[in-house]
């Protein structure tokens, strides 16, 4: 059964360092992620911070901990700046209460047709310098920006047009992408990716853009929203 694939949304998977770092000759830092330890995108993510350990002969050592570890993701931004967190690796999107313009960055919906478009655009257009504008009066700077592949939709009831989203609770993150679904006549609900399963098991959505395929079964949002359709998008996490 054919599902929509809605519009190709694309975000930056920012990662920041606070400004003020230390100066000696070894650095420990300590990251915090956008997703539960069980994700698959979390355990690349914990691989890249071990990759750094041995690229550097031991010189930075990085503790990457997983979402809601030490604050919660809208706040990762204002945990950085102050030195609770020396570093984030997660979806602009959560700071558009902050700015709106981390929103259009998180996730700038329709922009892309490729994934490598957007890492064209943050390397070589301006992405980053753009990005870091925003982030540097926070007491941070963008040291790096990714992508992840297709994304699912899973749902508690089959979505095969514009219509069936007439009236469902789907979780959204804040910016573009839940000004989307409210347009188009969803209801949209800002939940956390760590409170999707537990929305959907009670009820609380009907739907859920919550990240890649492999990290939503992995998380078993199948078992309370057989039915998916699918999204090219990169959200950042």
């Amino acid at each position: 059964m054919p599902h929509l694939t809605p519009k190709l949304l694309l975000g930056a998977s920012a990662l920041l360092l606070s400004v003020t770092g230390a100066h000696a000759a070894e650095y420990e830092w300590t990251f915090q992620a956008s997703e539960t330890a069980g994700e698959p995108s979390f355990k690349v993510k914990q691989e890249w911070a071990e990759r750094i350990g041995t690229m550097t002969d031991g010189r930075v050592q990085i503790e990457l901990l997983p979402i809601n570890a030490v604050v919660g993701p809208t706040e990762t931004l204002q945990a950085v700046s102050s030195g609770i967190l020396q570093g984030h690796m997660t979806d602009p999107s959560y700071f558009s209460g902050q700015n709106p313009a981390f929103g259009m960055l998180g996730n700038l919906v329709g922009a892309w047709n490729d994934p490598y478009d957007f890492l064209e655009f943050m390397k070589q257009g301006g992405g980053e310098e753009l990005y870091n504008e925003l982030s540097e009066p926070y007491g941070s700077h963008l040291i790096g920006a990714a992508t992840f592949p297709l994304e699912s939709v899973p749902s508690t009831v089959p979505i095969e047009s514009l219509e069936d989203f007439e009236g469902l609770k789907i979780r959204a993150p804040q910016g573009m992408v839940y000004n989307i679904f409210e347009r188009i006549g969803a209801t949209p609900v800002n939940l956390p990716g760590s409170e999707v399963y537990t929305g959907l098991e009670k009820g609380v959505i009907d739907a859920a853009d919550s990240t890649v395929l492999s990290n939503n079964d992995a998380q078993g949002l199948h078992a309370f929203a057989p039915t998916r359709s699918t999204r090219a998008s990169t959200p950042c996490r």
